[in-house]
């Protein structure tokens, strides 16, 4: 394959521009789609590894139930939080109680979700990515009748946006809002958006309810020994509970079960998408065949005055490359203006998208683009180079 070829095989392709461009189509779509899912996968993968990384690669997760059926009746006690901080390895804990109750704002009620904190234990929460204050402050051990809002529940919960100092109404007592948390649109701390947090000990009080941790965060001292901690905090409850009615997660495994799940999905759509590029292909074979019966005088001619077998097949199978080629890089720059529309609005919903240029993804794109062409014209283009002289020239 010189120059020559490639010369000659887009002259060829010139002549029918119409009929080219129409197979052009089918590789366009194919390779478009594989870029835009593998681009906008690449990207959720990106913020996942982001987002753990907020959360540190030294935190343990303790959650109710060793499986998730039985997580519906497993509970977790107030207690565990002391027993976790007491084993070695442990820097700190802090749990999370939830309840829902309805709330009240001038006129309106409606039904929210409390966030019941240790208070002594927020810089952990921050820490992890979990609650982080956009205005206002923090709660204090002495704030008994104070809460923070999310910022979604400020300005969508009622008619009225909600501002620093106004009150809540909650079962006949009077919640003074003192700060309202950051956006955290889509990443681990999103439950906040939407809640009000307040001191877990006012929350019992308020509703009258003996609460139950929902969840207990914990961060290990050192990263390197976050499973010989997580063992020992097993050990410890096990003991505690009399039975593994538990489950303890650590941050790198949750993210690798969610990069799993991401990766199963977007092979699967890639598969999909995969299917347009076979449609492609038969395109491509369907116009080589046409092409050969159309110029089976001119490859006589080529054989009479010389060209081998070998040159007439390398010409139709460059052609066919040439369309795969091109095809593929229309395909690549459409595919991944799609993925860059794709993260502007996933960002302007609050989800955070990283979509960036990946040179592999362009290369490899234009290389199986062409590889695909030359495959699919490989039978039209030996076809041709099997001719006979003599034959090829009494055709008209």
């Amino acid at each position: 394959m010189d120059l020559e070829l490639f010369s000659r095989a887009t002259e060829n392709l010139k002549r029918q521009k119409f009929r080219s461009l129409l197979t052009l189509l089918g590789i366009i779509i194919g390779i478009g789609s594989v870029v835009a899912l593998i681009s906008i996968g690449d990207g959720f993968n990106k913020s996942v590894e982001k987002e753990f990384e907020k959360m540190g690669s030294n935190t343990l997760i303790i959650l109710p139930g060793s499986s998730f059926m039985s997580s519906v009746f497993a509970k977790l006690e107030k207690k565990d939080v002391d027993r976790i901080e007491a084993i070695k390895g442990v820097e700190s804990a802090t749990p999370l109680f939830l309840a829902s109750q309805t709330v009240g704002f001038k006129e309106e009620k409606k039904s929210a979700l409390l966030v019941g904190i240790d208070t002594k234990k927020q810089d952990l929460l921050e820490d992890i990515g979990l609650l982080s204050i956009g205005e206002g402050r923090n709660l204090t051990s002495s704030d008994s009748f104070s809460v923070l809002i999310g910022k979604r529940f400020s300005e969508e919960k009622f008619d009225s946006e909600i501002e620093l100092k106004q009150k809540l109404v909650l079962d006949g007592s009077y919640l003074r809002v003192v700060g309202i948390t950051k956006s955290a649109g889509q990443s681990f701390g999103a439950a906040f958006d939407s809640a009000i947090v307040i001191n877990y000990k006012t929350l019992e009080e308020i509703t009258g309810e003996e609460l139950t941790p929902f969840r207990i965060f914990a961060k290990a001292v050192n990263k390197k020994e976050v499973s010989e901690v997580k063992e020992r905090i097993k050990k410890e409850l096990k003991k505690a509970h009399g039975k593994e009615d538990f489950q303890i997660m650590t941050a790198s495994q949750i993210q690798e079960s969610a990069l799993s799940i991401l990766g199963l999905i977007q092979m699967v759509l890639v598969f999909i998408a995969g299917i347009s590029l076979v449609v492609g292909g038969i395109g491509i074979m369907n116009t080589m065949l046409m092409a050969v019966m159309e110029r089976t005088r001119e490859i006589g001619i080529m054989k009479a005055v010389g060209a081998t077998n070998t040159i007439i097949l390398s010409l139709f199978l460059v052609e066919s490359g040439v369309i795969g080629l091109i095809g593929g890089f229309i395909g690549y720059v459409i595919g991944f203006s799609i993925a860059l529309i794709g993260g502007m609005i996933a960002s302007s919903s609050g989800i955070n998208l990283i979509i960036e240029f990946n040179p592999l993804l362009l290369f490899g794109s234009l290389a199986f683009a062409f590889l695909i062409g030359m495959i699919s014209g490989f039978i039209p283009a030996r076809r041709a180079s099997l001719m006979e002289p003599v034959e090829a020239l009494r055709e008209e």
